[in-house]
């Protein structure tokens, strides 16, 4: 699934109305959502240097040692950071924050171990079988692969022909899940209707 794009995100919450539950300097409690319907709404929820954004988007908890966060994330152009923002967020293991941003990319890593591949050969002389049957085995297990956990086992026990993967895992494969870029959008856009509603 593609990544959503701000003009996306804006069409998601084009009739959304901002409720404020609570706005005690750095408290506040906000809900964002549409008359009468609850599909992408969601709720803001701030205390010193925390943020909690929850809804049917999914929930996250970014903590920072800026007192508001709101100053933390408030951008008028609703440009996000998503790579700096993942690594405010809070969560019960290492793991789990890593699983709650982000996801593992099996068509990169399938594209990257093709060109792996592909140097490897330009810098080896194989027989014309040797290469053939290198090429249906890479096939075969890699390209085949039909979720993280059978690709990862594919590319650690690879080797024919004297090719492996030896440094492979080096890289990242890894993207930022939908719904946490969805959830990005939101922080900025409910601080900027938030700080839009307390100007009147």
């Amino acid at each position: 699934m593609t990544q959503p794009t701000l003009e996306y995100f804006l069409n998601n919450v084009k009739h959304h109305e901002l409720t404020i539950h609570q706005n005690n300097g750095v408290s506040r409690h906000l809900t964002l959502e549409k008359s009468g319907g609850c599909y992408h709404s969601f709720k803001i929820t701030t205390f010193p240097h925390y943020l909690v954004i929850t809804g049917n988007m999914g929930a996250l908890i970014f903590s920072q040692s800026h007192y508001d966060l709101f100053d933390f994330f408030r951008n008028d152009d609703l440009k996000i950071n998503p790579d700096d923002w993942a690594k405010q967020i809070e969560s019960t293991s290492y793991e789990a924050k890593i699983n709650s941003y982000s996801e593992f990319d099996i068509d990169e890593t399938k594209k990257v171990a093709r060109k792996y591949l592909d140097d490897y050969l330009k810098n080896i002389v194989l027989s014309h079988d040797e290469k053939s049957n290198l090429l249906a085995e890479f096939n075969r297990k890699i390209l085949c692969a039909e979720d993280e956990w059978k690709i990862v086992e594919a590319i650690r026990n690879f080797d024919c022909h004297g090719f492996d993967f030896e440094e492979f895992w080096e890289g990242d494969y890894r993207k930022y899940r939908y719904r946490y870029i969805w959830l990005c959008y939101a922080i900025v856009w409910g601080i900027k209707k938030f700080d839009e509603l307390n100007k009147e």
